[in-house]
């Protein structure tokens, strides 16, 4: 009898513990496609931020709710993006400038790093969204 209840409370531990993981594993899943989901936008909104077309609205909607899932290095650059910007549009004549893909480098590598890619192309080649002709 003991041999039996020795293997019954292995399988009800093991069982237990492979759930929990489970559970943890799916939970990381799916905060990660959250995540993607909302980069997504965000790039998008800063490409045509760089080719002069921004919707002001949506960017600054995009970049406020990355401060809440966003890693630390990520707010940190959004912080550096927003001061560059706000110094950029104070010196300007007319309130006409443009940023460039350069200026947001910085943000998108620390958004490929917080979704676990690398950036090494980027890194080497610079960074260019595509435009429409």
């Amino acid at each position: 009898m003991n041999i039996f209840e020795l293997i019954l409370s292995t399988l009800i531990s093991t069982g237990l513990i492979t759930a929990f993981l489970s559970h943890l594993y799916d939970k990381k899943l799916r905060t990660h496609e959250i995540k993607i989901q909302k980069y997504i936008k965000l790039i998008e909104e800063l490409a045509k931020f760089t080719g002069n077309e921004p919707d002001w609205g949506q960017l600054r909607i995009f970049l406020n709710e990355a401060l809440l899932f966003a890693s630390d290095e990520v707010v940190g650059e959004i912080l550096e993006f927003n001061k560059k910007f706000t110094e950029q549009s104070k010196t300007a004549e007319n309130g006409n400038f443009q940023m460039t893909a350069g200026d947001l480098q910085p943000l998108v590598v620390a958004i490929r790093k917080d979704l676990y890619l690398k950036s090494k192309s980027i890194d080497e080649k610079g960074l260019t969204f595509f435009q429409k002709p």
